[in-house]
């Protein structure tokens, strides 16, 4: 008898284990918040809408190079967020804390506008706006990428 105990408590140990690598792959794999403080959040419409009517907007595309140079919003500039370490990586590429500023990634399961636009919040960057569904909407709606 004591080895059927032994064998079903290994089994329930084994199966916590289980839940509990399942629950820790869920939070890891939580996706990007859809709106960050300090910033408007915009769709694909948004983001047509901005660059139509600023003509000062600076576009960020956080994705990595590769992704950049396989297709990117018109305009972008490409900054891992990673890169975004000090507040100067930013005003390299946006006239100033007033200047409009549009964050983009692979969208909310990437989180790198999320991070990004975070920061530039953070810096006192006052007109933000963060596109979170990113590239993978901008690709079902159908609308243009450009490649270096």
């Amino acid at each position: 008898m004591a080895k059927a105990r032994l064998g079903f408590g290994a089994l329930r140990l084994a199966m916590a284990g289980v839940a509990l690598s399942f629950g820790l792959s869920q939070v890891l794999a939580q996706d990007a918040s859809m709106q960050i403080k300090g910033a408007k959040t915009v769709d694909s419409k948004g983001v047509i809408e901005l660059i139509s009517t600023t003509p000062d907007l600076a576009i960020i595309d956080n994705r990595t190079k590769a992704d950049f140079d396989s297709g990117h919003i018109e305009g972008a500039v490409n900054i891992v967020d990673s890169d975004m370490t000090a507040e100067s990586v930013l005003a390299g590429v946006v006239q100033s804390k007033a200047a409009p500023v549009l964050f983009y990634c692979n969208g909310v399961k990437c989180g790198r506008a999320a991070k990004a636009t975070a920061k530039a919040v953070g810096w006192g960057y006052s007109h933000v706006y963060y596109y979170a569904l990113g590239i993978p909407d901008w690709k079902a709606n159908q609308f243009p990428l450009v490649t270096p």
